[in-house]
């Protein structure tokens, strides 16, 4: 639903994409997995996809391996923490509770770049990029319009939470 929605607030990135998934796979068959290769872009819109409006902004809760100095903090070996996923891929957050003698305990937050777990590159990652592929190669996604042709405008609102 999040890349739907990206691509009725951004209809130039469709206009853009569709004629790459045209050149690649024709209009005889729809794109399989093999055409991904072919189709930077569309990795491209996948990534933003999931940057944009995670579906869950938290992950699973880690611990630290070994002792690490994070933003002038020091963070011993055993330290549990949550990565988060941000809109803003420059925000980088670190909240340290349990402090004994300046020393963390917990790490209730932490950025900690783009995640690399094997559920979501191998399944998610493969699902939705061949919804939106497919989406791409068969729909003109646009807004909707009233009963005179106008455009029906919105605001999109998205809440928070553990899941959206």
């Amino acid at each position: 639903m999040v890349f739907v929605l990206a691509m009725v607030l951004y209809p130039d990135v469709q206009k853009r994409a569709q004629p790459k998934v045209d050149s690649v796979v024709g209009k005889d068959r729809l794109p399989t997995f093999e055409d991904r290769a072919s189709l930077p872009y569309i990795n491209a819109v996948l990534r933003e996809t999931f940057r944009w409006q995670p579906i869950s902004p938290l992950g699973i809760p880690h611990a630290t391996s070994s002792d690490d100095i994070y933003d002038g903090y020091f963070i011993p070996k055993k330290v549990q923490y949550v990565p988060h996923s941000f809109r803003d891929t420059d925000l980088i957050v670190g909240v340290l509770y349990g402090m004994k003698s300046g020393t963390p305990t917990h790490l209730v937050s932490y950025q900690r770049g783009s995640s690399t777990s094997m559920a979501r590159r191998y399944t998610a990652d493969t699902f939705v990029w061949s919804a939106i592929v497919t989406m791409l190669a068969t729909l003109d996604i646009s807004s909707v319009k009233d009963d005179q042709g106008k455009v029906i405008s919105f605001t999109p609102t998205f809440i928070t939470g553990l899941v959206r």
